[in-house]
């Protein structure tokens, strides 16, 4: 058994204590698992683990916050992120559930926003994408649901025509093959290649017409 002999906000994080266990620091703790705590109280073995443990838990739900805080996550990434970081199984379960439990962990969720961000700023295939989200342990269920209303021309004509403009100075030949590679490179398929090519080259071409 140990005594409680003193409880302290944490001087640099006011939502954490510090427990402090027959006159020593023993570990901080989330003010919420605190509550229970009182100076005099005395800690058996099994207490004392269960609540390193929530500690530790707390931490893991802290770091996982920041990383969730700069662009949503899959499961697996949040998963191997806490891995590299060296939290246990048992942590690792608790934190993913927690997560899931309040929304902040929904593959579903996660693919329908990783699908709409590929199109709005880096237009590629179908194919590319499922590849990107199987990659980051998202389910196949999940990918067919976030891919169900992708329009695999568009993506490609908006990609050639970002190309097109970064090319626009150069001969129709050389052009062409920028923009062909490109689009090749993103995954799409050369009849969807082709298609594309011909319809931003006579757009061009309709534009050169126009001008005095």
């Amino acid at each position: 058994m140990a005594e409680i002999t003193a409880l302290r906000v944490h001087p640099r994080r006011p939502a954490r204590v510090e427990v402090y266990l027959d006159g020593r620091r023993w570990l901080s703790i989330p003010s919420a698992t605190a509550g229970g705590l009182g100076v005099g109280m005395t800690l058996a073995p099994e207490v004392q683990a269960d609540l390193e443990s929530r500690a530790v838990e707390g931490e893991a739900l802290e770091a996982i916050g920041r990383l969730l805080a700069r662009r949503p996550h899959s499961e697996q990434e949040v998963r191997r992120r806490m891995e590299r970081g060296g939290f246990d199984e048992v942590v690792t379960t608790r934190v993913l559930a927690r997560l899931r439990a309040r929304g902040d962990l929904d593959d579903a969720g996660f693919a329908r926003a990783w699908v709409e961000n590929r199109k709005d700023f880096r237009p590629r295939s179908s194919a590319m994408i499922r590849a990107e989200l199987r990659r980051r342990g998202v389910a196949a269920d999940d990918i067919n649901a976030a891919l169900a209303d992708f329009d695999e021309s568009q993506a490609a004509e908006e990609a050639g025509r970002r190309t097109a403009r970064r090319w626009s100075g150069i001969d129709p030949v050389r052009r062409r093959r920028k923009i062909s590679d490109h689009l090749a490179r993103r995954g799409f398929a050369y009849d969807i290649i082709r298609s594309v090519v011909r319809r931003l080259e006579a757009t061009a071409d309709g534009e050169s017409e126009e001008r005095p």
